[in-house]
């Protein structure tokens, strides 16, 4: 259990995966930074039932918004020693048909934004007691595989392994671990358009026959910021319910 001052910074956490890993992480003892970019009721009334979580708005998809959402957390709650970069958005369209400012806008929400978070957090985790520095981006079985339709989503998701598997090299020297958790379906907002036709489809391609409930992401993300979790880095834990 971290100690009553470490401060873990949350993207998306108003809803689905990002709201399971902020109440997650407060049951494991961390105060929470909440980031959202709309529902900002939502959001606030999660932060209100942790115990000194706050909640704050970016919208991670605009240059430099990153690094002023980092900066802000540290000077209302204290420097973050911890990141699970949940935030994410899904664009359904062949890749013929995506238009540059969509594309663009992905790869700023998934990768840009996890490389700004991470480049802003480095030197909060340099200064953080040795070995307490994780930093957690939640990825997508889109970008391990790939996903017909969804190339700009499984692009900025699979940018993502890079990023972490480098980072767990240079943030070794402060003993801070990098990892991602890379979910295949799951019951959340994204997949709320699903019909029963193609929800039974993909439940079909399942082994263990559902989708994931985003409490079954947050408990692996929550995992890789305890302390047991130090000695894991630059991994992709893939959770599909045995499809890959």
């Amino acid at each position: 259990m971290p100690d009553s001052e470490a401060i873990a910074l949350v993207t998306g956490g108003s809803r689905g995966i990002g709201a399971a890993c902020a109440r997650a992480l407060a049951q494991d003892g961390w105060r929470v930074a909440l980031q959202y970019r709309e529902r900002a009721a939502e959001a606030q009334a999660l932060a209100a039932g942790l115990p000194g979580a706050q909640a704050f708005a970016a919208d991670l998809a605009q240059p430099g918004a990153a690094q002023q959402l980092v900066d802000t957390v540290a000077e209302s709650c204290g420097p973050p020693r911890a990141l699970i970069h949940a935030a994410g958005a899904m664009l359904e369209k062949p890749l013929l048909f995506t238009k540059p400012e969509e594309w663009s806008r992905l790869l700023e929400l998934h990768a840009l934004s996890a490389w700004a978070l991470s480049k802003a957090l480095l030197r909060h985790l340099r200064k953080a007691p040795h070995g307490t520095g994780r930093l957690v981006f939640v990825g997508s079985l889109a970008g391990v595989v790939g996903l017909g339709n969804g190339v700009a989503y499984a692009a900025g998701k699979g940018a993502l392994h890079g990023l972490a598997k480098s980072l767990a090299l240079e943030c070794a020297r402060w003993g801070a671990t990098a990892n991602v958790v890379a979910p295949g379906y799951v019951e959340t907002a994204m997949t709320a358009h699903h019909d029963a036709a193609r929800k039974a489809a993909h439940a079909a391609a399942i082994p263990l026959g559902r989708y994931a409930r985003p409490e079954e992401v947050a408990a692996q993300a929550a995992f890789l910021c305890r302390p047991e979790a130090a000695y894991t880095t630059g991994q992709i834990l893939v959770l599909d319910g045995g499809m890959n």
